[in-house]
C-alpha cells in the first residue's frame, strides 16, 4: 500500500533524513495547500488510486480533481504504469493527456488543476531537504516561517534565489518583519498574522519587502497556523512567490483602465462583428445609455433601436480593406438630446499582431455644432434685422410724401367742395381719396411693426415698453399659423409698462404663440375645438404676468424639464432648431424676468412670462397736440436726399411758413454757414455722404444755436451709431411717415418761441 513518508512540519534549512527503502515514490510539488509541498508518497507493489473520494488511497483536496482520478500499479518487476481513470479533467503527463503511460524518473504527474507530482524510482530517497528543495525549485516557491512568539521571521534559501539575491541575503538567519517589509504595508501584514492566529485559519496576504540595497519586491505568502504541545498556536508556516511581474502587470493594467475611464472621449471596444465588448464612461454619458444596455448589440443599433443597421457593413469592410473607418455619426440621446460626434475606427492588435477587436473612438462635436449654430441663426436674425431695417427705411421715405400729398389732395377737396365745386365728383374723389390714404396708413403700420423686429438687438437698454403692444404684435404676426389650427382668444387686464427691449419681447411672445400652434395638429374641422389664449394681467407688486395657454399635445415631465436647454426638440428634422425656447428663456432673464412652462400631456401647456414693471414711462417718440398756433411765421429748412419728400413738405407749410430746401447735408450746412438762420431745421437722419448726425455735428462747432433747433426724421435706424445717437441726442425726434397736423402743430410752436 501507499505509505506517507513523512509530513512537512519545519522550516527549509533543517535537514531531516528520510527512511531509506527499494521501490519508487511520488513527491508533491505543487498543490492547494502550500504546507503539503515536499511531500512524499512510497509505491508500494500493487494498484494506488489517487481521487478526491474517501475510497482513494491518495486523497487530493482539489476540486479539480475526479472522486477516482487515477491509478498507479506498480509491477512485480519494479516499472509504475498510471492509467487515467475517466476523470473529468484528465491526467497529463510531462504536460500532455494520457489514458496509460509507463513512469519514468522524473516525470511531472499532474492531476486536476493544481496538484503535481514529481516520480523517483530511485531506491534510496534523497534527504528530506533535498527533496524539498527540487520541489521548491521546480514550482519556484520558497517556504517563510513566522514565530508567533518572538514577531520574528526565517526564510528558506529558496526565496534568496527566488527573488535573484545571493543565498544568505534573507535565508539562515530570524529577523523582525520591520527589517524588510514596506512600512505602508506592515500594519496590513502584522493584521493578517493575529487574524490567523485568532482563527487558527489560513494566512494569505500579499506585501512588499526590501532586502537592504536591493529594491523592493512584491512576494505572496500562504500559510497554516502550526499548534504546540499544549495545542496553542505558536507559528505560521508555508510557501512565499514573487509576484513582482504579476505586480508591476496590474498596476499597468489599472492605469490603463484609469485612461480608458477618464479619457474625454468616448472609447467602444466592439468584436470583430461589431458587437459591443466594453466603453468607457465617456461614452456613458456622451450617448446617453449604460455600459450595460450596450453589451452585445452594435453601436448603431444602441443608438437607433429598431432601424436597420446602415453602419456596422460600412465600417467592417473599410477596416478589411483600408484598415480604419472615420467619419461622423448624428443621433439622439435616450433623453431626446440631439448629439453629433466625430468616429475613427481601427483594429485593435495582440502582441503577435492578430486583430483581436476593434477600438472605436468618438470626439463629441456637440457643442461645437451648437455655437456654430447659434452663430448661423445669430447671424440670420442680425441679416434679416438689417434687412428688414433698410426695407423699412426705403419704404417709409415714398410713403411720407404719399400721405403728406394725400393730406393736400384732401384739403383741397374740401375747399373745392366748400367753394361751391359739384359736390358729387368732389365726393367720389374724396372717398377715393380717403381709401388710398387707408391703405397707406395700412402700409405704415406694417412698416412700423416691421421696425420693432429690425432693432432686435440694437436695443441694448431696457426701457418702458407698453406689454399690450408686444403682445398685439407679436399675435398679428403668427395670426397666419394660428388661424388653420386654433382660435386665437385674448384676455388683456390694464397693467404698467414693463422694463424691457421691445423687440426682443416681441421675439418672445411671437416664439411662444408659434409653439402653441405648432402644438395642435392643423385640421380646419378642428380649428374650432382647440384655443390659444394670450393673456395679460397684473401679478404681485411691481410684476406683470403674459401667459400664453395652448389646448395642444401637451409634454411629458421628461420633456417639460428639458425644453429650455440649448438644442432640445421634440420636433421634426428641419421643423426646429431647439434654440426658440432657450433663446426666450435668455431674453426674459437678462430683463430680469423669468419663464416658466406647466403641461399635462394630451391637454395643453401654459407658459407664463413673469416681466418686471418700469419705474416711470418715457415717450422716446413724444406725440404732439393737433391744436397750432395761429398767426406765427417760420423760418424752416427742410433737409432730406428725398426730392419728393421736401417738395411735399415745403408744399405743406408754404402757405404758412418760410420754407427752404436742401436735398443732401452739405448743401444745408453751405446755407446756414452762407448766414442763413432758420426756426426749425427738418433733417433727415440717413442720407448719403454726410448724414443727418453729421450735419448736426457741424452745426454744433459753426453754429450750435442752430444745432438745437434741429428735428431729426428718420424712416428707421438700421445701424449702431443711428440707434445710438437718437437714443442720446436731446433734439426731439419724428418717425416717418409723418403726421401732417402733428408737423404744423410743431412748426407753429417753433414760430411762436422764435418771435
Amino acid at each position: 500500500m501507499m505509505t506517507l513518508v513523512d509530513e512537512l512540519t519545519t522550516c527549509a534549512g533543517q535537514s531531516v533524513t528520510a527512511p531509506s527503502s527499494t521501490g519508487a515514490c511520488l513527491i508533491l510539488i505543487s498543490t492547494t495547500t502550500p504546507a503539503a509541498i515536499g511531500k512524499a508518497y512510497r509505491l508500494e507493489p500493487g494498484e494506488h488510486v489517487i481521487g478526491r473520494g474517501s475510497e482513494a488511497e491518495v486523497r487530493i483536496d482539489d476540486h479539480g480533481v475526479s472522486r477516482k482520478h487515477a491509478r498507479i500499479l506498480r509491477k512485480s518487476d519494479g516499472s509504475c504504469l498510471v492509467t487515467d481513470l475517466e476523470s473529468t479533467n484528465g491526467t497529463f503527463l510531462n504536460g500532455l493527456p494520457v489514458s496509460t503511460a509507463e513512469l519514468q524518473e522524473g516525470d511531472r504527474l499532474q492531476v486536476g488543476t493544481v496538484t503535481v507530482f514529481r516520480f523517483s524510482r530511485r531506491e534510496v530517497l534523497e534527504q528530506r531537504e533535498e527533496q524539498l528543495r527540487q520541489a521548491l525549485s521546480a514550482a519556484r516557491v520558497g517556504i517563510w516561517d513566522w514565530n508567533a512568539k518572538t514577531g520574528q521571521v526565517t526564510w528558506s534559501e529558496h526565496v534568496d534565489r527566488l527573488l535573484g539575491l545571493a543565498v544568505g541575503k534573507l535565508s539562515g538567519r530570524a529577523m523582525d518583519l520591520e527589517e524588510v517589509v514596506h512600512p505602508a504595508d506592515l500594519p496590513r501584514l502584522r493584521a493578517g498574522l493575529a487574524t490567523a492566529l485568532q482563527q487558527r485559519s489560513q494566512v494569505d496576504v500579499e506585501y512588499r519587502i526590501e532586502p537592504a540595497g536591493s529594491g523592493y519586491r512584491w512576494i505572496s505568502c500562504k500559510g497554516d497556523v502550526l499548534l504546540d504541545a499544549a495545542g496553542q498556536p505558536a507559528r505560521v508556516t508555508g510557501t512565499v512567490m514573487d509576484i513582482t511581474a504579476r505586480k508591476q502587470a496590474e498596476q499597468e493594467l489599472h492605469r490603463q483602465a484609469l485612461i480608458f475611464e477618464s479619457i474625454s472621449d468616448g472609447v467602444v471596444i466592439t468584436d470583430l462583428a461589431g458587437g459591443v465588448i466594453d466603453w468607457n464612461t465617456s461614452a456613458e454619458r456622451m450617448f446617453g445609455r449604460s455600459r450595460k444596455e450596450a453589451m452585445g448589440q452594435t453601436l448603431f443599433s444602441v443608438l437607433h433601436p429598431g432601424e436597420p443597421d446602415r453602419l456596422t457593413g460600412a465600417v467592417l469592410t473599410a477596416l478589411e480593406v483600408h484598415g480604419r473607418w472615420s467619419g461622423e455619426l448624428e443621433f439622439k440621446r435616450a433623453d431626446g438630446m440631439a448629439c453629433v460626434c466625430e468616429s475613427v475606427v481601427v483594429p485593435l492588435r495582440d502582441a503577435e499582431g492578430r486583430i483581436i477587436a476593434n477600438i472605436m473612438v468618438h470626439r463629441d462635436l456637440s457643442e461645437r455644432r451648437q455655437l456654430q449654430a447659434r452663430l448661423v441663426v445669430a447671424d440670420r436674425l442680425a441679416s434679416v434685422g438689417t434687412l428688414g431695417a433698410g426695407v423699412a427705411h426705403e419704404i417709409n421715405n415714398p410713403l411720407a410724401y404719399m400721405l403728406v400729398n394725400l393730406h393736400l389732395i384732401r384739403e383741397g377737396l374740401d375747399k373745392l367742395e366748400a367753394q361751391g365745386a359739384p359736390s358729387e365728383p368732389v365726393a367720389s374723389i374724396q372717398q377715393l381719396v380717403r381709401e388710398t390714404t387707408e391703405g397707406a396708413e395700412r402700409i405704415a403700420t406694417i412698416v412700423r411693426d416691421l421696425k420693432v423686429f429690425a432693432r432686435g438687438e440694437q436695443e441694448s437698454r431696457p426701457m418702458p415698453v407698453d406689454v399690450r403692444r408686444s403682445v398685439e404684435l407679436a399675435c398679428k404676426m403668427a395670426d397666419n399659423v394660428i388661424r388653420h389650427r386654433a382660435r386665437l382668444v385674448t384676455e388683456f387686464e390694464p397693467v404698467p409698462a414693463v422694463e424691457a427691449s421691445e423687440a426682443r419681447l416681441c421675439q418672445v411672445f411671437l416664439n411662444l404663440l408659434l409653439n402653441a400652434a405648432q402644438a395642435i395638429p392643423e385640421d380646419p374641422s378642428s380649428v374650432t375645438e382647440h384655443e390659444i389664449r394670450a393673456i395679460i394681467r397684473p401679478g404681485e407688486p411691481g410684476k406683470v404676468v403674459v401667459e400664453v395657454r395652448d389646448t395642444g399635445v401637451g409634454m411629458t415631465p421628461e420633456v417639460l424639464g428639458r425644453i429650455f436647454d440649448p438644442f432640445f426638440t421634440t420636433k421634426a428634422v428641419g421643423v426646429g432648431t431647439g434654440l426658440g425656447l432657450s433663446i426666450c428663456h435668455g431674453i426674459v432673464e437678462s430683463m430680469g424676468g423669468s419663464i416658466h412652462a406647466e403641461s399635462t400631456p394630451g391637454q395643453g401647456s401654459t407658459f407664463r412670462v413673469v416681466l418686471r414693471s418700469a419705474a416711470h414711462e418715457v415717450d422716446l417718440y413724444p406725440r404732439l397736440s393737433a391744436t397750432a398756433p395761429a398767426g406765427a411765421r417760420a423760418r424752416i429748412l427742410v433737409v432730406d436726399d428725398e426730392p419728393n419728400v421736401t417738395v411735399a413738405l415745403q408744399r405743406s407749410l408754404a402757405s404758412e411758413h418760410e420754407v427752404s430746401t436742401a436735398n443732401s447735408a452739405q448743401a444745408a450746412l453751405r446755407l446756414v454757414n452762407e448766414g442763413g438762420r432758420f426756426d426749425l431745421i427738418l433733417c433727415d437722419v440717413m442720407m448719403p455722404g454726410m448724414t443727418g448726425m453729421d450735419l448736426y455735428f457741424e452745426l454744433g462747432r459753426s453754429a450750435p444755436e442752430q444745432a438745437g433747433r434741429m428735428v431729426f426724421m428718420t424712416g428707421g435706424a438700421f445701424t449702431p451709431r443711428t440707434t445710438s445717437f437718437l437714443r442720446d441726442v436731446p433734439n426731439l425726434k419724428l418717425s416717418k411717415p409723418l403726421d401732417l397736423a402733428q408737423l404744423r402743430e410743431l412748426v407753429g410752436r417753433s414760430a411762436e418761441a422764435s418771435r
